[in-house]
């Protein structure tokens, strides 16, 4: 099985030979990543050359295209992802006046067709960030838009749909530039603490759930997987993932949601995407824990017919975990990532 049979066969429950890889800076990969850009017309020279196989990161001063203003810490290294500092909806009052990004602007999409031909028989991703709360919190400020979802629930499902708008498309144009080669739509939005959902169960529900399903209803209709990274413990709408349609759910921290009592409830029904868990594993060095880790994540998180990837986590210094530690997942993955197949 080439690569890409690998990861649909994970995802689609389809009898793979082995899990799916994910470890790019180590070399190893059965995925192809490509990432939405800067629209020509916000480019500066800090951005250099437009590859679409290459995250677009902000710099510092940066104002982006929804009007938040970004910092960098000059000393970070390349991974450093910012943080915002300027927050365009401060203030409610200036909601008419923002102008939404357009996701058909021109550039958005420049170098697709190289960066495609480049794939070989990969699975391909297309990342585009910062899905909906995220992009919410950013141009609200965190705590302002934690209070307006009780006190302003009106606004915020305006300033939702506005997002979700974005999101669809971007989809669409993708969908539609890449003659349907795109594979998974690849986004994130970090839902939980280290305890338990930012908001309440019900109230995600009211708000997001229905805009997540408008975008995956378009994602679907492409004939994409969705890819959907979170970060905290989320078991509390992890039934509502599965509802929605996720294919795939990422997670960095597998022992905060509890391998043993996720994998009993989920395993087989949605594809984890794993990493060795960075707050309490990989940091360690541990070689037998890690090793441990990914005999448990095997054990309760695949099936004989698939629904494992295993991935890399490429901040290393910022978790104080060591590029020899990553090699040792890996090795354990591809250890222990033989599939038994199921046979009638």
């Amino acid at each position: 099985m080439n690569s890409y049979e690998i990861m649909r066969r994970n995802i689609e429950f389809d009898n793979p030979d082995r899990i799916g890889l994910r470890f790019n800076s180590l070399g190893v990969s059965d995925v192809y990543r490509i990432y939405t850009q800067i629209p020509r017309h916000l480019r500066q020279e800090q951005h250099g050359q437009i590859q679409m196989n290459k995250k677009p990161r902000p710099f510092k001063n940066f104002m982006d295209e929804w009007g938040c203003q970004w910092d960098k810490d000059a000393n970070a290294g390349s991974g450093d992802m910012g943080m915002v500092v300027g927050h365009p909806l401060s203030d409610w009052s200036k909601f008419d006046e923002i102008v939404f990004p357009d996701p058909y602007a021109e550039g958005r999409f420049d170098g697709l067709e190289e960066a495609l031909s480049q794939a070989e028989d990969k699975y391909i991703q297309l990342n585009s960030p910062q899905c909906l709360f995220e992009r919410m919190h950013f141009m609200r400020g965190f705590e302002n838009l934690l209070m307006d979802i009780y006190t302003e629930p009106e606004k915020v499902e305006a300033l939702a749909d506005k997002i979700i708008d974005y999101q669809i498309g971007i989809v669409k144009e993708a969908h539609r530039l890449s003659k349907g080669k795109i594979n998974c739509f690849d986004t994130t939005d970090d839902w939980g603490t280290q305890s338990s959902l930012l908001i309440s169960p019900a109230l995600w529900r009211q708000i997001f759930k229905p805009r997540y399903k408008r975008l995956m209803d378009v994602i679907k209709s492409c004939g994409m997987h969705i890819r959907f990274h979170t970060d905290g413990k989320v078991n509390d709408i992890m039934e509502d993932f599965i509802e929605l349609g996720f294919d795939i759910v990422n997670i960095h921290q597998p022992q905060l949601l509890g391998i043993k009592e996720i994998g009993e409830k989920f395993a087989g029904r949605i594809c984890f995407e794993a990493a060795v868990d960075i707050q309490a594993t990989l940091p360690t060095g541990d070689k037998k824990a890690i090793e441990d880790e990914v005999k448990n994540l095997m054990k309760y998180w695949a099936t004989p017919k698939g629904g494992l990837i295993a991935v890399e986590y490429r901040y290393l210094d910022a978790i104080g975990a060591t590029k020899e530690s990553l090699e040792c997942a890996l090795e354990n993955f591809q250890k222990h990532g033989r599939l038994s197949i199921k046979t009638s």
